[in-house]
């Protein structure tokens, strides 16, 4: 075997162990919805303050120490924003976090926002906060269109709809106060194969035939 031959084999074979290890991420094949209706459940019309809650594998706390959030369920005062299920209330100073742990990926893909009620029926930019798994943070700002008028006909909420920079996240934050929020889309971010690996697995084989027909031939 000539030298050239083995230092190929042996770059081949360094290539192979480093990106072995190497996985990507990508997003799940269905996308899941908090609708905020979970245990635990209340009369409609009831608005209840939480420091916590849960829902299909997310948690949701406060930003800050003394902050909450709040539940609402449809059927009560004709000033809040109504569309038939439970939400979510912000008031003032009222701000909330949610991640699955803090350690399993997940990506947002859309959320329903309305005005907090019709008492502050004007445009409300809604700031969220991505934390994203390299370290890096995102943000971005969906501004309401001011239109509501609760148990009325008009339609309360507008859908908005994430861009690719929150497609893999470890947490996000809601600073904000003062509007509603309800239907948050999200997805999971799962390991894809190793596909990098097996490709230079592949070379590494086809390295190998090459090098041994290459000395077959010259034994001959």
């Amino acid at each position: 075997m000539k030298w050239e031959d083995t230092k190929s084999i042996g770059l081949v074979i360094a290539l192979a162990l480093l990106l072995h290890g190497v996985q990507s991420f990508g997003q799940g094949t269905f996308n899941r919805t908090i609708a905020f209706e979970g245990h635990p459940v209340y009369p409609p019309g009831s608005n209840t303050g939480f420091t916590y809650y849960y829902e299909d594998s997310m948690t949701f706390t406060p930003m800050r120490p003394g902050d909450q959030f709040t539940r609402a369920w449809s059927g009560g005062a004709s000033w809040w924003p109504e569309n038939g299920t439970a939400y979510l209330l912000f008031g003032a100073f009222d701000s909330m976090s949610g991640s699955r742990g803090e350690v399993s990926r997940f990506g947002l893909y859309s959320v329903d926002l309305s005005e907090f009620s019709t008492l502050y029926a004007f445009p409300r930019a809604v700031q969220f906060i991505g934390y994203r798994a390299d370290g890096t943070t995102v943000t971005t700002e969906f501004v309401t269109d001011g239109i509501m008028d609760g148990n009325g006909p008009l339609q309360d909420y507008q859908t908005f709809y994430f861009d690719s920079r929150f497609a893999d996240l470890v947490k996000f934050d809601l600073p904000g106060n003062t509007y509603a929020l309800d239907n948050l889309v999200f997805f999971h971010v799962v390991p894809e194969p190793r596909t990098y690996g097996l490709v230079v697995l592949g070379l590494l084989v086809i390295g190998f035939r090459f090098t041994g027909q290459s000395n077959g031939s010259r034994n001959r």
